[in-house]
């Protein structure tokens, strides 16, 4: 009897559950080019996000979680892989065809739960898809086959819709309804007001998919990956997703006099003037669009948690809701991503695990540490390779420091995030330095200011002391 008992118990503790407990289950659901701005349970007034809200309330909010690339392919082989995107090798979307052979044999975060016995399944874009193209012809992009039991890809026509059409950029679109790629769309603020109910569009799919796998596996624990494209543009929505949010009533971002003036050239990245939304009309619809996107992705969000909820799974299933990077919408007048400012390098990330008392937490987290805190919560150990840290102490107790300072990249541009400064170095050698107590939006750069010369030389010093670190821990 003994024995028996001895053998449940350390089940329960390798399991990171209670004894005699099941193990966990994971449903993992990453948004495409979300701000964390966007979102109610962040502070915005604005747009409103019920779903996700009440995930928040319920679990632990992270409030200063940050990306390691703020482009989509680099930042998802950074969080899958458990490695800033130096040490994997994917610093570019077109990189991110090479993941598999440059990962190697070291597991990925899905494929670690698949290992250990986990029923594992991708629906839609998880590791690096081209929004729209690879939606509208209904392909996986640059998947990680050893990752999966089973990928579902969601096909949808995108700014094919039916609805009302708008273009607010100045690229030059190809409409050819029989092709896929290089036509425009990537990266364009084309919106489309849906005339219909949305079932057509991906993320209602893939939310459909994942409530009739949450149905069809219960037999063994599961690691289910959810990947929603809005509000990745284009921007479509139905129509009743626009109507709370009349363009005339969206306010724009506060802007001062002069702001560009102490940002280096290579700060400047996709901008108002750039890609010719010079007036309000325009930024404002834009704003409108990309709001209808948020809370159309947000009631999918809604959808897959109350089939927890009624399949009786909630309270053993781990629940993770974040984005691959942040997003600009016209802070400093940029737009979209590609930038190392706050706005694009911030993410949202909520985690609701059995266990858990609900939180905030201001502690500094950043992507990588999604693996390792998911191995932990799973009782499942975690991969020499991993370059993150599990972040449960601070969901155990919010004031805990899980890191001094963080790193996101972009191409041969760093940025170093502490819980007071934000410091950005330009491959140029350009610098910026943000102090994040006084000014929170980061309007002035104390880069060129002498009585900053001391905070600049240490940040200078931490930021090369961890590059030299994880290059050397690849």
């Amino acid at each position: 009897m003994r024995a028996c008992c001895r053998i449940f118990i350390l089940l329960g503790i390798a399991w990171g559950t209670a004894a005699y407990g099941a193990p966990p289950n994971v449903l993992f659901i990453i948004s495409d080019d979300l701000t964390a701005e966007a979102l109610s349970s962040y502070g915005n007034v604005q747009c409103k996000t019920p779903h996700i809200d009440r995930l928040a309330e319920k679990g632990v909010r992270f409030t200063r979680a940050y990306s390691q690339y703020p482009v989509c392919g680099p930042s998802r082989a950074a969080l899958m892989s458990g490695m800033y995107p130096p040490a994997i090798g994917v610093m570019s979307n077109g990189a991110s065809d090479h993941f598999t052979e440059r990962l190697g044999a070291r597991p990925s975060l899905a494929q670690h739960f698949k290992s250990s016995s986990y029923y594992t399944a991708r629906v839609s874009k998880i590791y690096h898809m081209r929004v729209p193209g690879d939606i509208t012809a209904g392909v996986d992009g640059p998947d990680h086959l050893a990752s999966w039991t089973e990928r579902f890809n969601c096909q949808g026509p995108e700014w094919m819709s039916r609805g009302t059409h708008e273009h607010w950029t100045n690229e030059k679109l190809n409409r050819d309804p029989d092709k896929h790629y290089g036509l425009g769309f990537g990266g364009a603020f084309y919106v489309v007001k849906g005339d219909t109910d949305g079932a057509e569009q991906p993320d209602v799919q893939a939310a459909t998919k994942a409530i009739s796998l949450l149905e069809a596996h219960q037999e063994k624990p599961f690691f289910l990956a959810v990947g929603l494209v809005r509000p990745h543009v284009p921007l479509v929505a139905p129509a009743a997703y626009y109507d709370p949010y009349p363009a005339e009533t969206m306010k724009l971002p506060a802007q001062i006099p002069g702001d560009w003036d102490d940002i280096p050239k290579a700060g400047i990245t996709k901008n108002s003037a750039g890609i010719g939304m010079d007036t309000a009309e325009s930024k404002q619809a834009v704003l409108r669009a990309y709001y209808a996107s948020v809370a159309f992705m947000d009631a999918q969000v809604g959808r897959m948690v109350d089939a927890l909820d009624r399949l009786g799974l909630r309270e053993n299933t781990i629940v993770v809701f974040t984005s691959d990077h942040g997003y600009h919408l016209g802070e400093h007048e940029l737009w979209q991503k590609m930038s190392l400012h706050e706005e694009s390098v911030r993410i949202p990330l909520i985690i609701d695990a059995p266990g858990m008392a609900p939180a905030v937490t201001d502690s500094l987290v950043q992507q990588i540490d999604l693996y390792p805190t998911l191995a932990e919560l799973a009782g499942l150990d975690t991969p020499d390779h991993c370059q993150g840290k599990s972040v449960v102490p601070a969901m155990k107790s919010p004031e805990a420091v899980i890191h001094e300072a963080v790193y996101t990249c972009m191409r041969k541009d760093h940025l170093l995030t502490t819980k007071r400064w934000s410091y950005i170095r330009y491959g140029d050698d350009t610098e910026e330095l943000y102090d994040l107590e006084k000014d929170p939006r980061q309007f002035f750069n104390l880069a060129g200011e002498t009585a900053y010369g001391d905070v600049l030389e240490g940040l200078r010093q931490q930021l090369e002391a961890m590059r030299t670190a994880m290059a050397s821990s690849k």
